[in-house]
């Protein structure tokens, strides 16, 4: 069985995405497993999508937090859940080995191998010590989303596109699929700033993305995730999304 870059790029827009790209991630597979894993790293291809977050949405947070914010991104995840999981179904059926990467998640624990058992067995699983979770996705969509050509990786760390600037919210497939990847466009951040200066704990270092550097190079994970608690500790819920509404490109 087979199935065309065509059918699969149509099949995602069909069901509700903006933009749809094809990301060849085999010269990525040694950081993907080193990051990632060795499942991870088997797939080749990556289907690449996005749903633009309303503008209006994110710029409101430069007033101030609002609940709409946190609605319309649990609305934008579910979407993308289910586009994915429609995506990997359909490679499924045609032949293809599958996997869609949730919206937001984080990446397995070391030690999670047959958990469940261990669960089971323990009785009381409060004599069990509580996994902690890392401050990193599961998958980076953004890696598969600029080698799909969806944008270039902003100094926000965010994918920034042309229509939109960094206001959408990504979905990645992985697949063994051999559909031909689509080329990466250039960073056009050029020296603008305006995401890190509108960090409020500074998380943001207002580097260019160079993929020889860590992450921690241009973004200190740990002050925004830190922060996004706060919030939701005052606010009731945890919120940002100035250095999203900050970006020129696609005000």
């Amino acid at each position: 069985m087979s199935i065309s870059k065509e059918e699969i790029t149509s099949f995602v827009k069909a069901q509700g995405a903006d933009l749809c790209g094809i990301a060849d991630m085999r010269n990525e597979s040694g950081y993907i497993k080193k990051t990632y894993g060795d499942y991870f790293a088997e797939f080749p291809t990556a289907v690449s999508f996005a749903i633009f977050f309303p503008k209006e949405v994110v710029q409101e947070q430069i007033g101030g937090p609002t609940r709409n914010y946190i609605t319309v991104y649990g609305t934008l995840n579910r979407e993308i859940d289910r586009i994915a999981a429609l995506t990997a179904n359909r490679l499924q059926s045609a032949g293809f080995r599958s996997y869609p990467v949730p919206a937001s998640d984080y990446r397995p624990q070391p030690g999670a191998e047959r958990l469940h058992w261990r669960v089971a067995e323990a009785g009381d699983p409060s004599s069990l010590p509580k996994m902690k979770l890392d401050v990193i996705g599961i998958y980076s969509h953004r890696i598969a989303a600029a080698k799909a050509g969806l944008g270039w990786v902003g100094k926000s760390c965010s994918i920034v596109n042309k229509q939109v600037g960094p206001r959408m919210r990504l979905g990645t497939i992985l697949t063994d699929a051999p559909l031909e990847g689509d080329g990466a466009v250039p960073n056009l951040c050029g020296s603008c700033e305006l995401c890190k200066n509108a960090c409020p704990v500074e998380a943001l270092r207002g580097r260019a993305f160079d993929p020889s550097e860590e992450l921690s190079a241009r973004f200190d994970a740990m002050k925004c995730f830190n922060f996004w608690d706060d919030m939701g500790k005052v606010y009731g819920l945890g919120s940002c999304g100035l250095c999203l509404a900050a970006c020129p490109w696609g005000r």
